[in-house]
């Protein structure tokens, strides 16, 4: 048999091994890759909660704190796609699976900071969710939300963020917007910079 013969014999018989070798070479390479520089992990993830959905607003909030930061934008993450009903609470729009990422997120602390209203928050701690005190932090005049004692979040909408999480006829005075950090989240040093960040505005 000569070598042509071969190399044509190999291909008929053989042709579907060597696709399969093919197949696992190109999905280890795949998964090395992925793994090792495809996942871009956030250093600060803010979620809001309630309030209105604009992907607009995430982004040009995202850009204004990265650069104020030093972070990498990309390694910042601003969503709002957070709509739930809770208790009494019905919101339009409102979702299970939004309801399930929320807490999916919580309990495996990838929230360092959540922009939410003051009913879900106690909702949250009805539910076992604690908070970051914020004694430990340098809040200078912002103004601080009390709960049992402990300062565990910043009124939002006495703040420079107002105009953008909370605009003007959207407030509601029984229920006022907190800025929260989750205990089970972490990046503390993110955190201070974001209290940094509402400090200048």
């Amino acid at each position: 048999m000569t070598g042509k013969e071969k190399i044509s014999y190999i291909i008929t018989y053989y042709w579907y091994h060597m696709l399969g070798v093919a197949a696992a070479v190109c999905l280890a390479v795949f998964l090395i890759w992925h793994f090792a520089f495809g996942i871009v992990r956030p250093e600060f993830t803010l979620v809001i909660v309630n309030r209105e959905t604009d992907f607009v607003r995430d982004g040009a909030l995202r850009e204004a704190f990265a650069a104020f930061s030093g972070a990498e934008e990309r390694r910042v993450e601003v969503d709002s796609d957070y709509q739930l009903s809770y208790r009494d609470v019905k919101r339009p729009g409102a979702n299970e699976s939004s309801y399930e990422k929320f807490f999916f997120r919580w309990d495996n602390g990838e929230l360092d900071a959540v922009i939410m209203p003051e009913s879900f928050c106690r909702y949250c701690m009805s539910l076992g969710g604690g908070y970051e005190p914020l004694d430990a932090f340098d809040t200078g005049e912002l103004p601080l939300y009390e709960y049992g004692g402990a300062r565990i979040g910043v009124l939002v909408e006495e703040t420079g963020l107002a105009e953008q999480i909370v605009p003007e006829g959207t407030s509601d005075p029984s229920d006022p917007i907190l800025l929260v950090f989750p205990s089970q989240g972490g990046h503390d040093g993110a955190r201070q910079a974001f209290l940094d960040y509402i400090r200048q505005l």
